[in-house]
């Protein structure tokens, strides 16, 4: 749709265009999209690069959403939601089989395959199905290396062998396509440090297996937990230097984990605070809200925490319905203050005066304490009727008779 009208997409673009959102943030390699796209042909990449350049043509302005990657093939830049697509319809997740690494004594290869199987598992949870290594032990004893991945039925392989002694310690690795044990990609990692190791041998998968992702939703360690967790105390306050303490936080604990989506979400918050308190350019501060949030849809597609704020920043670049959408899908989640709060934000926005009222009375249900929803409650009531705003500001933002908190809630 462009403006409220349909437009045409010929089938081939079409399917190169699904191909490319699927994959939406990595890189899908042409052979895959000429596999893919045209089955059992012998297609020229020339059928691929004039598919490309009709679909540049039908964005428009903004063509820039396609990127070449020279050498390699095409990636999708912008935020992809996937909304309501029927169980049956949905892609069955890719396969992949973990083989013992060679050079190395039977006990200490079986070890490090199953260590490997674990880190690809939680890794990428449901999205990626890692076969057991008991299934692959069964295979290796009746199949040659050449027929094991036809043996195991794997989309792809990682296949490897331990390079080195003491300090000089490598993994030689390859990732091989079932259908045709075709090599996919090949590198050496530095295997000194394990764990690094085997965060390099995910992001590898990752970056080469179409449309996978690692899970963004798992913290990774204690100081990560602690920095996150105090940057939701700041942001809390909603204050022009606890918004400030919020983003340093958070900053500090993407630094040492950005592969965890939550705190991007929260400096999503930060960025959208201010803008509700009034600091700064509103313009900048979308624009950093919205990098923000399309970081956490790329390590967890589907969190409503991400959803919820991609509906907000839908609905203030002037696109109400598509937000709607969002919102709409967003509601139906366990934690309704957060999603009931954007949704008055949206409502009020739109000059949904009585909408916005109704929703951000939900949310305080939910948590009568958040200083934000009570400042948005006191600017709509403001739009509403200014002159007993000042009142009921001082009613509800009042703590302990202390002095008034609507001075800065209103400003």
């Amino acid at each position: 749709m462009r403006e409220g009208q349909g437009v045409h997409v010929p089938p081939k673009e079409l399917q190169v265009l699904r191909l490319l959102l699927r994959s939406a943030g990595t890189v899908v390699h042409k052979d895959y999209l000429l596999d893919h796209v045209w089955p059992r042909m012998d297609a020229a990449e020339e059928s691929l690069t004039r598919c490309i350049y009709a679909l540049r043509k039908l964005f428009r302005e903004d063509k820039d959403y396609i990127a070449t990657v020279y050498g390699q093939g095409y990636r999708f830049t912008g935020c992809v939601v996937e909304l309501d697509v029927p169980s049956q319809a949905r892609v069955i997740a890719p396969s992949l089989a973990v083989l013992p690494f060679r050079h190395l004594d039977e006990m200490a290869a079986l070890d490090l395959q199953d260590l490997m199987i674990r880190q690809l598992t939680t890794a990428f949870g449901e999205a990626l199905h890692v076969i057991p290594s008991g299934l692959i032990a069964s295979a290796l004893v009746s199949a040659d290396s050449r027929s094991l991945a036809g043996r195991l039925s794997a989309d792809y392989c990682l296949s490897g062998r331990h390079i080195g002694l003491g300090e000089q310690r490598h993994w030689s690795v390859e990732l091989i396509r079932g259908g045709d044990q075709a090599l996919l990609h090949g590198q050496t990692l530095d295997a000194l440090d394990r764990g690094e190791a085997l965060g390099a041998l995910t992001c590898l998968v990752a970056q080469r297996v179409p449309g996978l992702r690692p899970v963004g939703d798992r913290c990774g360690s204690y100081p990560v937990a602690m920095a996150y967790l105090n940057g939701l105390c700041c942001l809390q306050q909603h204050t022009a230097q606890s918004l400030r303490d919020a983003l340093v936080l958070f900053g500090h604990c993407l630094k040492l984990d950005a592969g965890y989506a939550p705190p991007w979400c929260g400096v999503a918050d930060v960025w959208l605070g201010q803008v509700m308190i009034g600091l700064g350019e509103p313009e900048r501060a979308v624009e950093e809200a919205h990098s923000a949030v399309s970081q956490a849809l790329a390590l967890d597609p589907y969190s409503v925490p991400a959803l919820t704020r991609l509906a907000l920043l839908t609905s203030l670049r002037g696109c109400d319905q598509a937000a709607q959408v969002l919102f709409r899908r967003c509601l139906l989640s366990v934690d309704q203050a957060d999603v009931h709060y954007f949704h008055a934000w949206h409502h009020w926005s739109w000059q949904r005066s009585d909408q916005a009222a109704r929703s951000i009375d939900k949310c305080l249900q939910h948590d009568p304490g958040c200083v934000r929803a009570q400042a948005l409650q006191a600017r709509i009531e403001l739009g509403r009727d200014g002159e007993s705003v000042g009142a009921w500001a001082y009613r509800n933002l009042q703590p302990g008779g202390s002095r008034p908190v609507h001075e800065r809630c209103l400003a």
